[in-house]
């Protein structure tokens, strides 16, 4: 009987692109916090707690740098290239547009922070360390927009070979080898790594996918995409709102041991965010190839989301302060209460992912932009009206906030459900 279910299960993997894709996503983002612990485990044996807190912040600098610069075309690339005629021309204008702001951001972020906080003039120690920060930073973003290509041709084991493996194997060894440069050293290793992680992507994009690079931007592409783009933009930006100033809020309100707990609590149940993640980004690509077959893309979603994060949600949210106390009694009893309410939130967290992703696929894009605010505005303002009555507040206004979200999405879909969806960038 298991054999049985195990091989209808393996014939499943094999015959379902959504199915697999969102496997292989999330063991990508598995693999990857695995190396990760190994990682700062090394880390921390070489080099000092201060010289890991400047490593630490360079390397937050350089994601954020990223995200920013990304424009939007991490998302517009998923959604046209499966329906584009000339993919060639497609990537190249998104890849050197991307370059282009990565690389102008992460050279005033050289020139201005050693001012703003003189403790990270390590940037500015001499031209080299300049000079690769930008270029680290910038292919750190490149690789972001090749992650997303991978996914738009529905191959996703690739994003596991280049980042669950290559890349995370690559960053164990780096420490190492870089130790001698201190605080740098750090940056230095996640850096590097990626940068072989970028090269055996495009290594794999030029020969299984017959992608030729070209110094050239197509503005007639640049046109069709600009208003998705920038709007996808906007709303990235958007929502990245609460994540960034929840930890002030809390530390503000509640002490910094109570944003610690929060940290730790957030960190272990992204986990399990993760899976709503995945299956959101396999269903935008199967999506963007068969916009005709949504209801049954979304009804397959659906069905995988309820198998593996109701099983996983009631097990952090009875086990989850049983793992905080790993890192202490403190942390458990800070933020055990956290964790379990964090975690019933999954299914509104899942809501909003997938609701987003229907959105993006039929090209609402005025309806993701206001749905953006509404996901910021709902939790940053919960969680300033909540936040003194204790941490526990904090984590009822973020599940709150996905809800309500997740009900605006949804009436957006449902109100624009006979709309015709625009052309594609290439025909």
């Amino acid at each position: 009987m298991i054999s049985r279910s195990l091989r209808a299960l393996w014939q499943h993997f094999l015959t379902d692109t959504l199915f697999r894709n969102s496997i292989y996503l999330m063991i990508t983002t598995g693999i990857m916090g695995f190396f990760g612990f190994f990682f700062w485990i090394i880390c921390t044996h070489i080099f000092t707690p201060n010289q890991i807190g400047l490593g630490t912040t360079l390397i937050s600098a350089m994601s954020l740098i990223s995200f920013i610069s990304l424009l939007g075309f991490n998302t517009t690339l998923v959604r046209f290239l499966p329906s584009s005629q000339n993919r060639n021309n497609d990537i190249n204008t998104g890849t050197l547009l991307v370059t282009g702001a990565a690389a102008l951001i992460a050279t005033i972020y050289v020139l201005v922070i050693p001012s703003i906080t003189p403790t990270l003039d390590i940037v500015q120690q001499n031209f080299w360390y300049s000079a690769l920060f930008v270029l680290m930073v910038t292919i750190a973003t490149i690789n972001s927009l090749t992650d997303s290509i991978f996914i738009a041709y529905r191959s996703a084991h690739f994003n596991l070979l280049t980042n669950g493996f290559i890349t995370s194997s690559t960053k164990l060894v780096l420490p190492v080898v870089l130790a001698s440069l201190g605080a740098y050293g750090v940056f230095a290793s996640v850096g590097l790594a990626s940068t072989i992680g970028v090269t055996a992507g495009f290594i794999i994009l030029f020969f299984k996918f017959n992608y030729r690079p070209r110094l050239r931007i197509d503005i007639s592409v640049l046109k069709k995409v600009f208003r998705y783009s920038f709007t996808n933009y906007l709303s990235n930006l958007i929502n990245i709102i609460p994540t960034l100033i929840l930890p002030i809020i809390i530390i503000d309100h509640l002490g910094a041991a109570a944003a610690g707990y929060y940290y730790l609590a957030f960190m272990i149940i992204n986990l399990l965010y993760t899976v709503s993640g995945s299956v959101s980004q396999s269903l935008f690509a199967e999506g963007s190839y068969a916009e005709s077959a949504l209801y049954n893309l979304i009804k397959r979603s659906l069905i995988i989301l309820v198998a593996i994060m109701v099983p996983a949600g009631l097990v952090l949210a009875l086990f989850g302060p049983w793992v905080l106390n790993i890192f202490g009694k403190s942390y458990s009893a800070g933020g055990g209460d956290v964790i379990a309410i964090l975690a019933i939130a999954a299914p509104a967290v899942a809501a909003y992912n997938l609701g987003n992703t229907i959105l993006k696929i039929r090209q609402q894009m005025y309806s993701v932009f206001a749905i953006s605010v509404v996901y910021s505005l709902a939790i940053s303002g919960l969680t300033l009206y909540w936040v003194d009555k204790g941490l526990i507040w904090v984590a009822i206004a973020w599940t709150v906030g996905n809800a309500i979200a997740a009900i605006f999405a949804f009436i957006a879909i449902y109100t624009n459900r006979h709309a015709p969806t625009p052309v594609a960038i290439s025909q």
